[in-house]
């Protein structure tokens, strides 16, 4: 080979490490996505959390504790979970192990709030999730990792919250949902941050610059 790519700067250091001396160089490459098929749509009046992934790094136990708290404080909000956890969900929470893309599309459409927990990783789990709800022109609330700034940060799209947080995934989400105004501005604030630098069009070209380094 003559070169790698990674989509976390959280992932450099570890790899060359790993590939040792004499290795082909790592490069960190930022992510990008579809704003054409994720368009933009119109902020919801029927309040509606979502959650999608399900990769190694989710943290289901923190995300439904999360939803549990905040359904106490809201009863009449939709969540909708797309995982294939085993955890038994609380009341009022729909778990869907699978979508599709275009179901995707739609679900995030619906949102009001799109709300992420991931447990510590370097490779910036639930970035994906993050871009594509930010070009639907959703708020996102996420679990904050190495990586995570440089994806989310500098935007008022997004809140943070530590690891393990579940009573500040609660809160933030709840934030955004007593502010319907305030959250509608915000997503209009996640699209621009897309258009400005994430979508796929970005993507190629960073890619390009790779390969032009060589």
């Amino acid at each position: 080979m003559d070169g790698l790519w990674v989509l976390s700067d959280a992932q450099t250091a570890p790899l060359t490490d790993f590939l040792g001396s004499g290795a082909p160089p790592v490069h960190y490459v930022r992510f990008g996505v579809d704003h054409d098929f994720f368009r933009h749509v119109a902020y919801p009046t029927r309040p509606l959390i979502v959650s999608v992934g399900g990769d190694r790094d989710r943290d289901p136990e923190t995300l439904l504790h999360a939803m549990t708290v905040l359904r106490r404080a809201r009863p009449d909000v939709e969540i909708v979970v797309q995982s294939k956890t085993s955890i038994d969900p609380p009341d009022g929470v729909t778990v869907i192990p699978y979508l599709t893309h275009a179901e995707l599309r739609d679900l995030y459409a619906r949102a009001s709030v799109v709300t992420i927990a991931t447990r510590p990783n370097l490779h910036v789990s639930g970035m994906t999730v993050g871009l594509e709800a930010l070009a639907t022109g959703r708020p996102l609330v996420i679990t904050r990792t190495p990586g995570m700034d440089d994806y989310f940060g500098g935007t008022s799209a997004v809140r943070m919250v530590d690891v393990g947080d579940a009573g500040g995934l609660a809160r933030e989400t709840l934030a955004l949902l007593d502010d319907p105004a305030s959250a509608s501005a915000a997503g209009d604030a996640a699209r621009a941050h897309v258009e400005a630098g994430f979508t796929t069009a970005h993507l190629a070209g960073r890619i390009a610059d790779v390969i032009r380094s060589r």
